[in-house]
């Protein structure tokens, strides 16, 4: 009888134990995701605006559309994404393709237009080297960038895509959907700057050229945190390439929140090494500009691990006025603003990237950092090749990378360079992203 009575008590202990392990790890699990978003019981007006579930549908979410994908145009050319744009003083217009190619491959196509209607139109076919063609000699690159147009000098209605064929092989036109840029409206220069400075500001975020390997990228808290601070500093609205690489834990996350992500693949067809970075990052600067023409005033390129401080809110009514205001002094010929980038050592153990203080002087960005504004045409905005210089007064990017002396006398603290008034703003802001994580 005493063998059975132990035999009950060894099943309601191992019971027991079985019940306790199941509870600890549900425990675990909301204390993971109560780590990331904590908002119960919080009465922050700033942060509960942030925190509806789900993301609104507005205008915006044209901006992903049509999908950019490199799609084959010919033997050895690649096409990612196609823009229409009707010309302002005179008839017709042209469409716009950004294009990769075999390098030393003879370039010789013809286009045509397709109508909503369903008529086609035989265009004009020009095309030219990008810009960064001209700037870095790689000779282990594989690939040339081309701008590919398609001119019509009458107009015949907004076509809905553009065809081309490539006359060295005997293929059958390939066909790209056109995103229609609408032209800018004739009004004086200060009305134009007043109406960019109206519509939001995005963000464009750079998973490509992104070293996923990295101590930054394996912090799922610090990838959630560059997408929070931004919303802070007011800008809701992201278009994130190469947006599979995100982690899951962080986009479920982000539902959570006001924030808008917009997903573009980025299937390139030729070998990404160290030298064909710029060239990459030039065609991704490209298409983002072209893409947020008509729905945002300004917009930036930024890098998961690159965090951009303005020494205000980005827009909104404010005693010391939003960053918008502050630039609409600058003439509308201005497009591109200078950045100040520190490249900041992360330390993973910090909880908040503001907290990691230390900044290497010696160590350059890759590539300028650039506040675009974007109400010039867009043939006018990807000419400008002037650029107006930010005091570190008006705003700078934090470039957060990994050191090996962290504490090493080479090292700065990048606080002493701020002022007491700025210093105070990137506080508030710390201050409000933490009631959030």
């Amino acid at each position: 009888m005493r063998k059975y009575q132990q035999l009950v008590l060894l099943l309601i202990s191992c019971l027991t134990c079985r019940i306790l392990l199941m509870y600890k790890t549900e425990n675990n699990r909301l204390k993971y995701v109560l780590k990331y978003v904590n908002f119960f019981g919080r009465n922050d007006a700033a942060v509960l605006r942030r925190l509806e579930n789900g993301t609104k549908e507005d205008g915006a979410q044209v901006l992903w559309r049509p999908l950019p994908v490199w799609q084959v145009i010919g033997d050895s050319f690649h096409a990612y994404s196609a823009f229409w744009m009707r010309n302002e003083l005179v008839a017709g217009g042209e469409a716009h393709v950004l294009v990769v190619g075999k390098k030393g491959a003879v370039v010789d196509f013809r286009c045509s237009l397709d109508l909503l209607g369903g008529r086609s139109v035989q265009g004009k076919f020009r095309f030219q080297r990008d810009s960064i063609e001209s700037l870095v000699d790689d000779k282990s690159s594989n690939f040339t960038s081309y701008h590919f147009f398609c001119q019509v000098s009458r107009d015949f209605g907004q076509p809905g895509s553009v065809s081309f064929t490539d006359i060295t092989t005997t293929r059958s036109p390939v066909r790209l959907r056109l995103r229609n840029l609408k032209p800018a409206s004739k009004k004086s220069d200060d009305k134009v700057v007043a109406v960019a400075h109206r519509l939001p500001a995005t963000i464009c975020v750079d998973l490509v050229g992104f070293n996923m390997t990295s101590k930054f990228a394996r912090s799922e808290n610090a990838l959630l945190q560059f997408f929070l601070f931004h919303q802070a500093m007011g800008i809701d609205h992201f278009l994130v390439y190469n947006h599979d690489e995100l982690p899951e834990e962080v986009l479920h996350l982000l539902e959570r929140t006001n924030i808008h992500l917009y997903g573009l693949p980025f299937n390139f067809p030729f070998q990404q090494t160290n030298g064909t970075r710029s060239r990459i990052h030039q065609l991704l600067l490209t298409d983002c500009l072209l893409r947020n023409v008509n729905h945002a005033g300004f917009t930036l390129l930024l890098r998961p691990n690159e965090l951009f401080f303005p020494n205000s809110k980005f827009s909104g009514n404010q005693a010391k006025g939003s960053l918008q205001q502050q630039l609409r002094h600058f003439s509308s010929e201005i497009t591109r603003f200078e950045l100040a980038t520190m490249s900041v050592c992360f330390d993973e153990r910090k909880k908040l990237l503001p907290d990691n203080v230390q900044y290497d002087p010696e160590r350059r960005s890759e590539f300028k950092t650039l506040l675009n504004r974007l109400e010039l045409p867009p043939a006018q905005l990807l000419a400008s090749t002037s650029d107006v210089e930010l005091s570190l007064s008006t705003g700078f990017v934090h470039r957060y990378v990994d050191c090996d002396h962290v504490g090493s006398d080479g090292l700065h603290d990048w606080r002493n360079a701020v002022r007491d008034d700025f210093m105070e703003h990137i506080n508030v802001l710390r201050n409000e992203v933490e009631l959030l994580i």
